[in-house]
């Protein structure tokens, strides 16, 4: 039998069972990589992460996604292909719908995640005060 971990860090790539588009419409059976782990003592624990895919020409190269990330498969990371962390949106997953950790990200991905997302929050406050 296969145990759960219960408590996820920053740059595990988890699998993920259900989750819900921003607007939304639910998901499922998708890895993400956690960029967040929100900790409370009155709230129970919440992940926050970046949806990972395999779509490798949706990346950052193609100015429709200029916020998409190349990630490439590495024994660290555990995946199965060259993939994309989309980093314009990030998503509330609820710990019961974690699955599983395939692996994580090194430091410097996850700070390229974060400029990436960082990037993205800066043109959108630039557009609201134009």
């Amino acid at each position: 039998m296969k145990t759960r971990k219960s408590d996820y860090e920053i740059g595990d790539i988890v699998f993920v069972s259900k989750y819900n588009y921003s607007n939304g419409s639910p998901g499922q059976n998708h890895l993400f990589v956690v960029i967040d782990v929100d900790k409370n003592e009155l709230v129970p624990v919440e992940y926050f992460g970046m949806l990972v895919s395999s779509h490798r020409d949706k990346c950052k190269d193609n100015f429709e996604y200029e916020y998409n990330e190349p990630l490439d498969k590495n024994s660290l990371n555990g995946l199965n292909d060259d993939s994309i962390v989309k980093c314009d949106e990030v998503y509330s997953i609820p710990p019961q719908n974690i699955m599983f950790k395939i692996g994580s990200v090194d430091v410097d991905d996850y700070l390229r995640f974060m400029k990436a997302y960082n990037k993205l929050l800066s043109s959108l406050e630039e557009g609201l005060s134009n």
